[in-house]
């Protein structure tokens, strides 16, 4: 993940033993498991994905891939053998059928079965023009991978891991595209840059429309999440939230304040009913936290989790299914789940 000044800033934070606290009082207040230890292998945690059954954890420094058992955190397998071509990874997604790791500094892609954790492929070479693999997005039909040196989308077939075409990003209306998310119908590009967001289609890789100027209120895009009926996109200079409807793309409301406890937003999930944002935070007192906002609400956040009980320290991905809030500690090399009983 490519940080701004901000967030670098932001990085030097450490936790300095706060008292767990949970600002909702009517929020349930979850099982939270820290997951650490050399065993699992985690390094410089740059993404974490899920499909109900196993958890995704990619290690960037380590050149590996970490699996848990998503019911009960527990190490399956820790993948670092050559064969899986892991440089760099930077970004990935589960599709429910395939894991699909972008390996920044390999130029490449691994493709992995999300049952076994087997290897299917590794994606490289002149064909499938990857340069600086930084961003995955993968809906179980298409694959699209950003290729941040290259300043282009490379499309593959989530089938059968074949070349389709590339897009120039220029043509999306975006200099470069920091973070992607994909449905079935559209593909949500983020150029913190351009402060805009590019609505693509899925099918055609042709340009929707660009969300950019004043009534979005995108300043420094970092994160984004679709669930199909809406887009929510984190800015991370403002530490705030942009609502977008995902049909029309029309704006729909912006999210800020210290109430919700948003300070220095890195990550961003939801499960269709409840958005979870991560802080770094500028500093030992505010940030190192996990924000729940119901999207149908106006009133303020469902709760903010932070403390010394959650062990969170420089959050930067999270990732929600089953009941269970997973989030990756980038300053610890450390795992917080957050279970919900559901």
């Amino acid at each position: 993940m490519k940080l701004h000044l901000r967030s670098s800033v932001a990085l030097l934070v450490t936790l300095s033993g706060l008292v767990g606290a949970v600002s909702a009082s009517a929020a349930p207040s979850p099982t939270v498991k820290i997951i650490q230890g050399k065993s699992y292998g985690f390094n410089a945690v740059t993404a974490i994905g899920s499909n109900g059954s196993n958890v995704w954890v990619a290690n960037s420094a380590g050149n590996s891939v970490t699996e848990l058992d998503a019911s009960t955190g527990a190490k399956v397998s820790l993948l670092k053998s050559s064969k899986f071509g892991f440089v760099g990874p930077a970004r990935l997604s589960d599709d429910g059928t395939h894991v699909w790791i972008a390996n920044d500094a390999g130029n490449s892609v691994t493709e992995l079965m999300a049952s076994t954790g087997a290897l299917v492929s590794v994606i490289k070479g002149s064909t499938y023009k990857l340069h600086g693999t930084g961003q995955i997005a993968s809906n179980g039909i298409d694959v699209w991978i950003s290729n941040l040196r290259g300043n282009t989308l490379a499309e593959v077939s989530a089938t059968t891991g074949s070349f389709i075409k590339d897009v120039k990003v220029s043509a999306l209306g975006l200099q470069q595209v920091v973070t992607l998310s994909s449905d079935s119908t559209h593909l949500w590009a983020v150029d913190s840059n351009t402060n805009s967001v590019a609505e693509v289609n899925v099918g055609s890789g042709s340009l929707v429309k660009v969300l950019k100027g004043g009534a979005y209120r995108f300043d420094g895009p970092l994160a984004i999440t679709s669930d199909g009926m809406h887009v929510w996109v984190a800015n991370e200079r403002t530490s705030s939230l942009t609502e977008v409807n995902a049909k029309t793309g029309a704006f729909m409301r912006f999210i800020r304040g210290k109430s919700f406890g948003l300070d220095v937003v890195t990550g961003i999930a939801s499960n269709g009913s409840d958005i979870w944002v991560t802080s770094l935070g500028t500093s030992a007192t505010t940030g190192n936290s996990v924000t729940e906002i119901d999207p149908s609400s106006a009133a303020g956040p469902v709760a903010v989790f932070r403390g010394a009980k959650y062990g969170f320290d420089q959050p930067n991905a999270i990732t929600y299914i089953g009941g269970r809030v997973w989030v990756a500690n980038n300053g610890s090399n450390t795992m917080t789940e957050l279970w919900f009983g559901k």
